[in-house]
């Protein structure tokens, strides 16, 4: 998952956290997690949810050692506003807006925002089958939206459907494309709900892989080393990528219009920008450094034109 902002952040894993348990908020910045996510909707039962606004609004009033974000309540519960106004902290990167319906919903969320003078991040919750229909329109409903994600429990039940099968698979397609479309990240996939089925876990992380997403939301901190495994490029990937893009700074040092690898590969804009794509989670992830974008370079690249950290993980 990536989000806007001054830094470029890429998020692999972000841990789901009730609200309404500090012993696991604090414990969730101990994990391997890239980002916390602090619940106020359905991991928080109707009776608590006063309790955990408080719990979650004091852990935002301060410094936090991760990237955090707060899902709120939907706009049609009458929760919402609250919620956001209680927990516009310091540390709060963002709200991730349960059940959006319209995008009504999403302008009122931001105007919120800038009554506060809070420059949090607005992430839009896809979960059901009208939402899915104007996804487009809920990721370009105002500037500060800056990921699309899919409820996908809520979203099956409304449209009667099973988990894996070719209906979630389609409104999974739906929103990447229209994330992308409005100039979004990929999506984040959404949780895999049996923490203890690990191989369930992995299988359907690289089927979302397959289809485009780019991180996925974990439920225990268990799933957390398989969500990376799945969504961290291997040394492969970034050999391949760092020649791509060596082939076409020479090439372009060289006033070349045609690009060939040195293993005879023809370069052309879609592999380039695959390329650029898997540097640059790379480098988020401090797995290369030095990256320069291929024909940016001023003076002839090395062998690669990047450093592969061997340190880093792959």
């Amino acid at each position: 998952m990536t989000d806007g902002g001054g830094a470029h952040r890429v998020f692999r894993s972000c841990l789901y956290v009730p609200g309404h348990h500090p012993d696991r908020i604090e414990r969730a910045y101990d994990t391997e997690a890239d980002a916390v996510i602090l619940d106020l909707e359905d991991a928080v039962p109707g009776p608590r949810k006063p309790e955990a606004r408080e719990i979650v609004a004091e852990a935002m009033a301060g410094p936090a050692a991760k990237p955090t974000y707060v899902r709120v309540n939907p706009v049609s519960s009458g929760l919402c506003e609250d919620d956001i106004r209680a927990v516009a902290g310091p540390a709060l990167a963002g709200v991730r807006v349960a059940k959006v319906d319209s995008p009504a919903d999403v302008r009122r969320v931001a105007e919120v925002l800038r009554e506060l003078g809070h420059p949090a991040k607005i992430h839009v919750l896809v979960e059901s089958a009208a939402a899915l229909e104007h996804a487009f329109a809920l990721a370009t409903a105002s500037p500060e939206v800056t990921m699309l994600g899919l409820g996908e429990s809520d979203l099956r039940a409304d449209l009667s459907t099973t988990a894996e099968g070719p209906t979630m698979d389609a409104g999974r397609a739906r929103v990447i494309v229209a994330a992308r479309a409005a100039g979004l990240p990929n999506p984040c996939q959404s949780v895999y709900a049996e923490p203890r089925d690990l191989r369930g876990l992995l299988v359907t992380s690289k089927h979302g892989r397959r289809l485009g997403f780019l991180g996925r939301m974990a439920i225990h901190p268990a799933q957390i080393p398989v969500i990376h495994d799945v969504y961290t490029p291997t040394a492969h990937e970034i050999d391949d990528a760092l020649e791509i893009c060596a082939a076409v700074n020479l090439a372009a040092l060289e006033s070349r219009s045609i690009t060939v690898t040195s293993q005879g590969r023809m370069v052309g804009p879609p592999v380039l920008a695959r390329a650029r794509q898997i540097l640059e989670l790379a480098t988020a992830l401090d797995l290369v450094t030095d990256v320069a974008r291929p024909a940016e370079q001023t003076r002839a690249p090395g062998p690669t034109g990047f450093i592969r950290n061997r340190g880093g993980s792959s």
